[in-house]
């Protein structure tokens, strides 16, 4: 009897640690994030460019992203409120610009902009993901200044 009271508390005590594991390691991903829990970042652009015979030339270029840039970043994103994001299931038209902010515990935002529209995907540890279409009018210009002149050597192209 007293071997079965001890796997009883032991396996009690193990379930609160992992719940307690879940509930801290696996953070909202709609919560305000801190420029701390950030770990890494990337940023892609397309350039489009000619070549000699009429053709066009594509190419992804990497952009390095300072510590402002990054904060700037989070504080756009902390800073939206509900009202600006719109959940969405796909994304549409040709992505222009991409930022990849990785997360501790395994968690990862995405931003995605395709000169019309910025889409936020966020994903955490377990698979909990979101989509959305944030209105943001700092984070739109902060990408078309990063974008200037990478389509033909112009600042705009056309968007349907």
């Amino acid at each position: 009897m007293l071997g079965k009271r001890r796997r009883f508390w032991f396996f009690i005590g193990a379930a609160i640690m992992f719940m307690y594991f879940l509930i801290t390691s696996n953070p909202d991903p709609n919560k305000p994030i801190s420029r701390n829990q950030v770990i890494s970042t990337e940023m892609s652009i397309v350039v489009y460019t000619r070549t000699g015979d009429g053709g066009a030339h594509v190419s992804i270029d990497n952009v390095t992203l300072s510590k402002e840039d990054i904060s700037r970043i989070v504080g756009w994103l902390n800073a939206a409120p509900e009202s600006a994001k719109i959940p969405v299931d796909d994304v549409t038209g040709s992505i222009s610009a991409g930022i990849a902010l990785r997360l501790k515990h395994n968690a990862e935002i995405t931003i995605q902009y395709n000169r019309k529209q910025i889409i936020v995907s966020t994903k955490s540890r377990f698979n909990r993901d979101t989509k959305y279409i944030l209105d943001q009018k700092d984070l739109r210009d902060f990408m078309d200044q990063k974008l200037e002149g990478t389509y033909f050597g112009e600042d705009t192209v056309s968007v349907e």
